[in-house]
C-alpha cells in the first residue's frame, strides 16, 4: 500500500508500539516519526508492537527533524484533526477519512496525526494537502492517537483493496505539478486584496486541483489558462493604477 503514516511528536510507548503493529496490520509502506518523545526502540514499544516489531528491524520506522522532511516525496497528503471549523475557516475545512481514502487512491499518500496532548498546530494543517476528519461524538470528538490511526488505516486498506483497475494515463510529474502551483500562486497574488483572501484562495485551489490524480495533458492546460489568468489580472492591475 502506497501510504506513510507520520506521527508528530509522539508522546506515549503503548500507542507508538500500538501503531506500529497496526502499520504492519495494514501493509503501510512506512512510519515516520517527527521528533518523538520517547524512543521508538523501548523495550515496551517492542512488547507493544507484537510482530509489527518486524518494521523495526527492516527499517521501515523512520525519524526526522520536521513535518517538512516527513512529507518529501508524498503527492497528496492529509492532516488529521478532531476540531473541524466553520464556513470561513478554509483551514480546517476537512475531508472524511473515506473521502480522502477515495483521492489518494492509486498515489503516494501520507497520513499525519498529531500529538496525543494537543494534536496538530495550524502551520502544520497548512503543509497538508488535505484536513482530514474521523467523524464522532460532537460532545468528546477526539479520539485515543492508536484507535484514531486504527480506524484511518482500516478505511484507507479497505477502499483501496476493493479498488477496480482502471485504465493508467500518463500522470503528471512532480516537476510539472510545482510549476502549476506557482502559475496558480501567481494568479492568486494578482487578484488577492488581502494576505486573509491569498491564504483562502490558495488553501482552496490547491485543494481543487489535488481531488483526483492530473494527466499530463490536464496539468498542461491548467498550467496555461492560470499563466494567462495571472498575467490578465496583473495588466489589469496596472492599467487601474494609471
Amino acid at each position: 500500500m502506497m501510504l506513510r503514516v507520520v506521527l508528530v511528536e509522539p508522546e506515549g510507548e503503548i500507542n507508538l508500539g500500538f501503531i506500529i503493529r497496526l502499520c504492519r496490520n495494514f501493509s503501510v509502506e512506512e512510519l515516520v516519526l517527527v521528533k518523538p518523545k520517547v524512543r521508538y526502540d523501548s523495550d515496551t514499544v517492542v512488547r507493544f508492537a507484537a510482530h509489527g516489531a518486524e518494521y523495526l528491524r527492516r527499517g521501515r520506522v523512520l525519524v526526522v527533524d520536521d513535518l517538512e522532511a516527513a512529507l518529501q516525496g508524498v503527492e497528496v497528503s492529509g492532516c488529521t484533526t478532531a476540531i473541524v471549523g466553520g464556513p470561513g475557516d478554509t483551514l480546517r475545512h476537512a475531508v472524511t477519512i473515506e473521502e480522502f481514502a477515495r483521492i489518494a487512491r492509486g498515489r503516494r499518500a501520507a497520513l499525519v496525526f498529531g500529538r496525543e496532548s494537543v494534536g496538530l498546530t495550524r502551520d502544520e494543517l497548512s503543509m497538508c494537502t488535505y484536513t482530514v476528519h474521523i467523524p464522532a461524538n460532537p460532545e468528546y470528538p477526539t479520539l485515543n492517537l492508536s484507535h484514531a490511526v486504527a480506524i484511518a488505516l482500516y478505511v484507507v486498506f479497505t477502499s483501496w483493496s476493493s479498488a477496480k483497475s482502471i485504465e493508467r494515463v500518463e500522470r503528471t510529474s512532480e516537476r510539472e505539478e510545482e510549476i502549476l502551483v506557482r502559475y496558480v500562486a501567481r494568479a492568486v497574488d494578482a487578484a488577492a486584496s488581502d494576505e486573509r483572501q491569498r491564504s483562502q484562495m490558495l488553501t482552496s485551489l490547491t485543494r481543487a486541483l489535488k481531488c483526483y490524480p492530473l494527466s499530463r495533458a490536464e496539468a498542461g492546460v491548467l498550467t496555461v489558462f492560470f499563466r494567462r489568468c495571472a498575467q490578465a489580472l496583473t495588466s489589469a492591475k496596472r492599467k487601474e493604477s494609471f
